[in-house]
């Protein structure tokens, strides 16, 4: 594999985000799953760190706790969301009995015990996985000296199967999710093939006694016997969705296999056969491309925008098109000039473009999933989080918008979960561009997109569509009795970050 994107970036230092900020519950920088170069921790960033800290220090002797212990539990999840409203103004609900009182932090985990959390955006590798694949980039940023000395080496433990259920299913409140992947040019470096999910799923749903993980099999147009993938995906697998990244292969600047949603010749064929299979769901990878897009992947690039989504969607009306990351440009949220043009038109670069296709095309089959890009906002940006969130659902509709986390590569999914919970848009942003109120974590249109939005897209049994349906499964009372034992989060993310200069 080419690590072009990485060498362009060489003399960044950077280490793995776990080494030094497992305490904290919420990431204090943006962490890269090899997919794009992180930016260095904003002020802002450092600013949050430093409060929480401060909270932390005030707050754990009070209650009798250690400083881990009160960052790693309800009480410290509350103090982030604090310490973000005192640096980037009151985007967040967080009342101060949430990390002063623990009864006032249990009153309010209980009224979101029964709430459904479906995650359409999940990762991890398979155990049997012998190519270095996502920490690869790790590994090559090691060996050209971008890595920190003292960084603990990658591990696959980090990323496999067993600690992918503890930190999305144990540490965090999601009832169930699918599985998915990423497309690759060579196919011994594909990190999670479509067999492999459907092993891995099946068996981690015959030992719960239920269906909490959904399989998704990936499509790669153009690429050696990708069309008997597909045959087999159908007569075997049996998948609840398609995955596919226009780009072709994400992980190299070089992809030999691009293409794009509306090629009729190419692409169509495989629309048909999905609608004759009965399987019409069709995730796309869209945007979170390197920041220098256009001078690392200058013939790429175009195929992570969304132009060719709109006919596509309005020639294949029996399919549904699941726009993953909601088509952002990566790590944008930094940029002075994006957060500009956002405050003077309302509209975010990509982003805008796919809440438009609706009225544009006029559709009604184009959806978008959050995954990485709310994260990434949320920690960095609180506002634009909020927004970004806003022009989804007045551009998509309010069923439409659908939850991810990209988890494991985030961690637990929690402080996601926590974040979306409690953010609202901005007062003047609704009023000046007519964007709609997110509402309260037990609202409507939340519950709506933590849930119930995939839950009918992919027509789930009313058993599979609430948090009662699963109690008495194997899951339900294994995780009763790890927090019965006392919880251990590992406030863990298992990306890299990068490092400011002189650090």
């Amino acid at each position: 594999m080419s690590h072009d994107w990485v060498k362009l970036d060489k003399t960044v230092r950077t280490r793995l985000a776990e080494t030094t900020e497992a305490d904290s519950p919420i990431p204090a920088r943006i962490v890269s799953n090899g997919e794009y170069t992180p930016p260095p921790q904003s002020r802002q960033q450092a600013a949050v760190q430093v409060e929480l800290g401060r909270l932390a220090e005030i707050f754990a002797p009070q209650l009798g706790l250690g400083r881990r212990d009160f960052l790693r539990s309800s009480l410290g999840m509350a103090a982030a969301f604090a310490a973000l409203n005192s640096v980037f103004g009151s985007n967040y609900a967080v009342a101060q009995d949430e990390y002063a009182d623990p009864d006032s932090a249990a009153e309010r985990a209980l009224l979101y015990r029964d709430q459904y959390i479906f995650d359409g955006h999940l990762h991890f590798v398979h155990d049997d996985y012998a190519w270095p694949g996502i920490l690869g980039f790790r590994n090559a940023a090691r060996a050209m000296g971008a890595l920190a000395a003292d960084a603990r080496p990658p591990t696959f433990e980090d990323v496999k199967f067993g600690n992918f259920i503890k930190e999305v299913f144990f540490d965090s409140d999601t009832t169930a999710g699918i599985v998915t992947t990423a497309t690759s040019d060579d196919p011994s470096k594909v990190f999670l093939s479509n067999a492999q999910i459907s092993t891995d799923v099946d068996r981690f749903n015959a030992a719960t006694g239920s269906q909490r993980l959904f399989k998704q099999c990936a499509f790669h147009p153009g690429a050696p016997g990708w069309r008997d993938q597909i045959e087999e995906a159908i007569a075997i697998h049996r998948p609840l969705s398609w995955k596919g990244y226009t780009i072709g292969d994400p992980l190299t600047p070089h992809s030999r296999h691009p293409w794009r949603l509306d090629d009729e010749d190419l692409v169509y064929p495989a629309f048909e056969r999905f609608a004759q299979a009965g399987i019409t769901t069709v995730c796309i990878h869209k945007g979170l491309v390197p920041g220098n897009y256009a001078d690392v992947i200058p013939d790429l690039w175009r195929h992570a925008i969304v132009d060719d989504v709109g006919k596509a969607a309005r020639d294949w009306q029996q399919l549904n098109f699941v726009i993953y990351h909601a088509a952002l440009q990566p790590v944008v949220l930094f940029d002075p000039a994006f957060k500009q043009r956002f405050e003077e038109t309302g509209r975010m670069n990509w982003v805008s473009d796919l809440a438009d296709i609706p009225a544009r095309f006029g559709v009604s089959n184009v959806y978008a999933d959050v995954g990485t890009s709310f994260g990434q906002g949320a920690i960095t940006e609180p506002r634009l989080a909020a927004a970004l969130m806003a022009i989804l659902v007045k551009g998509l509709g309010e069923d439409r918008v659908l939850w991810g986390s990209d988890s494991v590569w985030w961690g637990s999914p929690q402080w996601q979960i926590e974040a979306f919970r409690r953010i609202e848009v901005a007062e003047d942003l609704q009023e000046r561009f007519s964007l709609p109120a997110l509402g309260s974590g037990q609202g409507a249109l939340k519950t709506r997109i933590f849930g119930e939005n995939s839950a009918a897209l992919y027509r789930l049994p009313d058993s599979q569509r609430t948090v009662a349906g699963f109690a008495g499964d194997g899951l339900a009372q294994a995780k009763a009795a790890y927090v019965e034992a006392g919880p251990e989060r590992s406030n863990a993310v298992y990306g890299f970050v990068r490092e400011m200069d002189g650090q």
